[in-house]
């Protein structure tokens, strides 16, 4: 080969790389303006600097660490080794995107004390649960890091494995599908407890829930109608109409001593958390 056609070479390899770097600085930068833009909207919520996915405790608070995550915020109970509960907003864009389940695999979260739930904690030919996400993968698409952060074992519960593929999947497909209509929707979920006493799994001892809640709200923009709209499902195998599960906010509310979507005008929150009706959505 020339000397010529040896710096051709070199020219388009150099070019190559360039181009390949300014690639990778967009995605980089385009991922890390998406985050921020998302953490300040978090942070405003409804202007007073509070979002509307992060509720407060109404009645004394269990054990908490408040962990912030790309996609989401959750409080995290040490003692259950599971979360008090997670929250997050969903916009009719992150419904959907390139970043499948697919290869992500359930990760020890290092950023809670041990003990700490582990991928080997819960298994269901061992202790006839599965691993039940409350921030869904489905919800998490559109960025690799906000799906890989899905499957921290802090955002996880052992649940029913009929409930977790059936039911409930069924109503995470209804909030993208209300996310889509609405542009925007508010989404706290997670376990509910009752008594002192809980069955346990795993080496970690790691709690199992006796039910789940979710709770989803819209506020007046862009549908100029407010709603929200409350769920509880019990930690067992069943097949019911979504209807069966549905229950006012305000339900919810006394089930787990929270209290949520406080950020609003009292007037407009008493309004709609007292309701139940499904026919809205």
């Amino acid at each position: 080969m020339t000397k010529n056609g040896i710096k051709s070479l070199i020219a388009l390899a150099a070019i190559s790389l360039a181009v390949y770097g300014w690639g990778k600085y967009n995605d980089n930068t385009s991922e890390a303006a998406v985050s921020m833009t998302q953490g300040r909207e978090e942070m405003e919520g409804d202007g007073h600097g509070v979002a509307y996915e992060a509720p407060r405790w109404s009645k004394a608070k269990p054990e908490e660490q408040m962990l912030r995550r790309y996609a989401y915020v959750t409080s995290y109970n040490r003692g259950t080794r599971t979360p008090n509960w997670v929250g997050w907003a969903l916009t009719a864009s992150h419904t959907d995107g390139d970043y499948a389940r697919g290869g992500h695999k359930f990760m020890e979260d290092l950023d809670v004390p041990e003990p700490r739930a582990t991928y080997a904690d819960i298994r269901e030919s061992e202790c006839g649960y599965q691993r039940g996400h409350m921030c869904p993968a489905g919800d998490n698409k559109w960025s690799y890091r906000a799906q890989n952060e899905a499957f921290l074992m802090t955002n996880i519960c052992p649940q029913n494995g009929n409930l977790n593929q059936r039911d409930w999947k069924y109503l995470e497909e209804a909030c993208r599908d209300w996310a889509r209509r609405y542009g925007t929707i508010y989404i706290v979920a997670g376990p509910i407890f009752r008594g002192k006493s809980h069955n346990t799994v795993g080496e970690h001892r790691v709690a199992v829930p006796d039910a789940f809640f979710k709770v989803i709200m819209r506020t007046k923009s862009p549908s100029h109608d407010a709603q929200a709209i409350g769920f509880i499902y019990e930690n067992q195998s069943g097949h019911h109409d979504m209807s069966h599960y549905v229950r006012s906010v305000d339900d919810v509310e006394k089930a787990t001593g929270l209290d949520f979507f406080y950020q609003l005008d009292d007037k407009v929150e008493s309004k709609i958390e007292s309701r139940s009706e499904l026919s809205k959505w």
